[in-house]
């Protein structure tokens, strides 16, 4: 390693994550090295030897070494009393002591080529548990972020927590309030892209850590649905959230998509109940929720559209692919993935398959009959409606949404003359203003 000639005699170890992943057999291009030289000795070496670094994280002790592909995260040995610290430590063993839990308290010394794991995270990968090193309530404390952690290494990825620390999470929930919201939003994702991603977010609402996370879902819970599903809303979202695909816009719109439905209740006389127009009630929490997180513009305009538009059916025909070809443009493969994951549970496979495909049939042809990626690109405009003596305003807009739906239902309209005439019919049926 080109790295570990340039930083010799220094004491050099890989840790965290890198050695974890590691004895799942799991190889990632990004390392984590802990070091007994300081994050300048670092720098200064790496430079002496033509290796490129990044010293965004000097303040925190931290190097990150660039050598072609791999990126090198550094650190210095520190003393363990919270993420804020950066007192330097003089041996790994301190170090580890105070990292969150044993299955990332685990390091390998590149020089000697041996394991130090003095608090038996080995062990505790074999049985698939969490425990915080040391003291579960010190360690939490520390950096509460660690309690989303625990979620995210534990039952979300298909492991148990000890008891100790999961009593030490319940204790100390309330203290992610603490967290700045980037922070949060990052160990979310991070959830939500596991392998077991709706045990993560159990994990978070039995410790009670919904309130500081993602509080539109605590109506969800126990919430009764209808006879067109099996669960309650949480439940639901649970159970489309684990069908969902690993794409973080589809698995935060599973999260979003009926948080809604306890704020839209109606109950008809026989006793059945609605949820009318959730789905824009859900948009409109999702869009509040992702503002608070800092979420991305496009990131926040993706998640809403797949949650505005997902009570759109399947079997909508031909004029209801094309509209939702023009509605949803480029992140229709985002719903249609989506709908798969939303399937009604009361619906036979079968039947929904069949339902499927006929749509992925009809949007195919569609795709293949289009000359390009847009839809619904009216062969008239508002120009062409004011030579017929419209003015500009409502109206007109109004007229050319008509004409679009018209062309919408049946493509064959999209004729410029007979669209004019189509036009000219209509404004002289309009009441005058």
């Amino acid at each position: 390693m080109t790295l570990s000639r340039a930083l010799r005699p220094a004491e050099l170890y890989l840790v965290g994550g890198t050695v974890r992943d590691a004895f799942g057999g799991e190889a990632g291009t990004d390392l984590d090295l802990a070091t007994s030289l300081s994050a300048d000795e670092v720098q200064r070496r790496c430079a002496a030897h033509g290796i490129r670094t990044v010293g965004t994280g000097i303040q925190h002790g931290t190097v990150l070494a660039v050598i072609e592909e791999t990126h090198l995260e550094v650190t210095t040995f520190r003393v363990p009393s919270g993420r804020e610290s950066h007192t330097p430590a003089h041996d790994i063993a301190t170090d580890l002591s105070g990292r969150d839990f044993t299955i990332n308290a685990i390091a390998f010394s590149v020089e000697a080529k041996s394991l130090v794991d003095p608090f038996g995270g080995e062990h505790d990968l074999a049985a698939g548990i969490v425990r915080a090193v040391g003291d579960p309530t010190l360690r939490l404390s520390e950096d509460p972020l660690r309690i989303l952690r625990m979620a995210r290494f534990g039952p979300a990825q298909g492991r148990t927590i000890d008891l100790a620390t999961r009593s030490a999470a319940d204790q100390l929930a309330p203290l992610l309030a603490r967290v700045s919201v980037e922070r949060i939003r990052a160990e979310l994702e991070a959830i939500l892209m596991s392998r077991f991603p709706h045990e993560g977010i159990r994990c978070i609402k039995e410790i009670g850590a919904l309130p500081f996370t993602i509080p539109e879902l605590i109506p969800a819970i126990g919430f009764e649905q209808n006879r067109f599903h099996i669960h309650d809303v949480f439940e639901h979202t649970l159970w489309v959230l684990e069908r969902s695909q690993p794409d973080p816009i589809l698995r935060w719109a599973a999260i979003f998509h009926d948080v809604g439905k306890p704020h839209t209740l109606s109950v008809d006389a026989d006793g059945s109940r609605h949820f009318y127009l959730h789905e824009l009630e859900s948009e409109k929490q999702a869009r509040a929720r992702m503002a608070a997180l800092r979420f991305s513009r496009d990131d926040s305009e993706a998640i809403a559209a797949i949650v505005r538009h997902h009570m759109r059916p399947l079997d909508c025909g031909a004029p209801g692919v094309r509209r939702l070809m023009r509605d949803l443009g480029e992140r229709l493969p985002l719903w249609r993935s989506f709908k798969e994951a939303d399937a009604p549970p009361t619906v036979a496979q079968e039947a929904f398959a069949a339902t499927a495909q006929s749509f992925d049939s009809l949007l195919q042809a569609e795709q293949s009959r289009l000359a390009g990626p847009s839809y619904g690109k009216l062969a008239v405009d508002g120009q062409d409606l004011i030579s017929l003596g419209m003015r500009p305003g409502p109206p007109m807009g109004a007229l050319l949404k008509e004409l679009e739906e018209l062309v919408l239902d049946d493509p064959e309209w999209n004729v410029r003359e007979r669209l004019i005439e189509e036009a000219r019919k209509r404004i002289t049926q309009r009441p005058p203003p």
